[in-house]
């Protein structure tokens, strides 16, 4: 399953945001912020290499619903 991974240097403040968006469009954004880019990153790539693709994937444990 192929992943988009996103961050996003916030407005107004140093930290990072850490979006990973799945092929099938689920959108997990960390709560916590990150130092930098390469931070964010290396995250992202740890968690999919240590949860895999199901902890993204059909509403798995890590993803909360956006209410539409």
């Amino acid at each position: 399953m192929p992943f988009k991974v996103d961050i996003y240097k916030l407005e107004g403040g140093d930290g990072r945001s850490l979006e990973v968006v799945t092929e099938d469009g689920t959108s997990i954004v960390w709560d916590d912020l990150f130092g930098d880019d390469r931070a964010a990153f290396e995250e992202a790539i740890s968690t999919i290499r240590s949860e895999g693709a199901v902890a993204f994937a059909n509403g798995g444990s890590n993803v909360v619903p956006y209410a539409q």
